[in-house]
């Protein structure tokens, strides 16, 4: 019987998997899990086999756990004149750009293939072979090329030149020369034959087969040809971890944060607990926006003095998260979600990375990697300066929201950096002003990164001139710079269903109500 739900996603084709699972009578981590495959054929930049992720996960009636499977670094280094680490440049709207690190040297251990085993293994209740289904068939018969994937190739275009392989993947047909390169361009359908044949093989073989068997071997014969890090202990080593979540108190529900060593959650609960004690008026008001401007201005300060430490949340409950940030490589780059909520009360809030992909596939394998090692946001001492062995961290915030009413919302963004901030604005939104979620998530946003107001079209602009924050940016339209909020939201009773994808960034939505 098919299960009752809703999923917001980034893509229709990763929507359509997920709904398409609950119509077989899946729950909803057979639906994310689902996702998860199929936004790695249809979200190539944002996602891949060989990146990494989190999903927070509430099994109905049990305690929230999170899903930990992001990357992690290599657990020896290597001669940097032996490393295939190179510079490249890529260009987001407007001109600006912003280097980046592409290449084998770049690769940090990938979590993403253990984490949907883990996940499928522990929560879901379909075949694996089922749920991968339509990732495979998409792959296989290809995905028309939609204006907002082909904006985020674009954007990193450099790194997707970079090797044969990634060309003949990403590039048109007779163009796929080193010198004449060019990108497959909208509406052309993206066939990945290579990519559907390892789903198969990993739907075979399990997570053995990418971390033990032949594709975890090709990955790691590559790297010791061309120059990576990754050896076939860093692959054997790699375990997904569960973590108990942050559970941080609104004023009308809970919070459930991701925890460290990711600093996300940590950052947006320092901000939610400010929020909590002020005034912060009516949206949109002049004491809103002062209130919103400053409190996400703090939580930029305390991560520059504290490292985003859950110390910063002054809660017993979180102290013993305190040291298992410290130095631990920071990654934020490009990033997708996804939010599935079902009929039982089971939420899951997934999202998942693949930094801004380091331009190497797996030969014949479809798999592109990760460059976690390669941006210049993990190493500001230089690079290659990482610890050995430890699971990286991220502003990445897959969240579930509790309302004292019995609704629950899970959801989460992309946007890099301005991670923190939008999710601490839609999760204000649902809490402090009574918003619908789709409210909630089209609401105008704003980001302070160092002393630097951007602001989306849609507050008062005599208002805006007042703020204490003098050096501001004020955008024409909406824009992906401030994130893109999938969410998805159950009825108390388990009988209606709402879900928002983020139009910031090409978000989709399904619900599947009752009768």
């Amino acid at each position: 019987m098919k299960k009752h739900g809703a999923v917001a996603a980034g893509h229709d084709v990763t929507a359509l998997a997920a709904a398409r699972v609950l119509e077989e009578g899946g729950n909803a981590f057979d639906a994310v899990v689902a996702a998860m495959w199929a936004a790695c054929v249809a979200e190539p930049v944002l996602a891949s086999l060989g990146g990494g992720g989190f999903v927070m996960a509430r099994p109905a009636g049990k305690p929230p756990r999170l899903y930990d499977f992001f990357v992690e670094t290599p657990l020896e280094k290597r001669s940097r004149e032996d490393l295939e680490f190179e510079s490249r440049l890529a260009t987001f709207a407007g001109g600006v750009t912003q280097e980046f690190h592409g290449g084998y040297g770049s690769a940090a251990t990938p979590g993403v293939v253990a984490g949907l085993f883990k996940i499928h293994a522990d929560l879901a209740r379909l075949p694996m072979a089922q749920l991968a289904e339509p990732a495979m068939i998409a792959a296989r018969d290809g995905v028309v090329l939609d204006d907002f994937q082909r904006y985020v190739m674009g954007i990193v275009e450099p790194l997707l030149a970079f090797a044969p392989d990634s060309r003949t993947i990403f590039g048109k047909p007779g163009h796929t020369d080193e010198a004449g390169f060019e990108l497959l361009e909208s509406g052309a359908l993206h066939v990945q034959t290579d990519l559907a044949d390892s789903i198969d093989y990993l739907v075979r073989t399990g997570a053995d087969g990418f971390y033990r068997g032949d594709l975890g071997h090709a990955l790691v014969t590559e790297c010791k040809e061309f120059g990576g890090y990754l050896g076939a202990g860093d692959m054997a080593a790699y375990r997904v971890l569960v973590r108990d979540p942050l559970l941080v108190s609104g004023r009308k529900g809970r919070f459930i944060l991701n925890p460290p060593p990711a600093s996300g959650g940590v950052l947006v609960g320092f901000g939610l607990k400010l929020a909590r004690e002020m005034s912060l008026g009516s949206f949109g008001s002049a004491r809103h926006l002062e209130a919103m401007s400053r409190i996400i201005h703090a939580t930029g300060l305390v991560r520059g003095d504290y490292g985003a430490t859950s110390a910063i949340l002054a809660d017993e409950l979180c102290e013993r998260y305190r040291l298992m940030i410290g130095e631990r490589p920071l990654s934020q780059q490009g990033t997708t979600h996804i939010s599935v909520v079902d009929e039982d009360g089971n939420l899951a809030a997934a999202t998942i990375s693949n930094g801004s992909t380091s331009g190497r596939i797996v030969p014949k394998t479809g798999i592109m990697m990760n460059n976690m090692l390669g941006e210049a946001d993990l190493s500001p001492d230089g690079f290659h300066l990482w610890p050995c062995g430890v699971r990286m961290t991220s502003m990445m915030t897959p969240a579930l929201y509790l309302g004292d009413d019995g609704n629950s919302v899970a959801l989460g963004s992309g946007g890099s950096n301005r991670i923190r901030s939008t999710m601490l604005q839609v999760l204000l939104n649902i809490d402090a002003f009574d918003m619908t979620l789709h409210g909630a998530v089209s609401a105008p946003r704003m980001h302070v990164e160092d002393d630097l107001l951007s602001v989306e079209p849609g507050f008062d602009d005599a208002l805006l001139d007042q703020l204490s924050l003098e050096n501001q940016s004020r955008w024409d339209s909406e824009d992906m710079f401030f994130g893109g909020v999938h969410a998805a939201k159950v009825s108390a009773d388990g009988m209606t269903f709402s879900a928002v994808g983020d139009a910031r960034r090409n978000g989709h939505h399904i619900s599947i109500s009752k009768d």
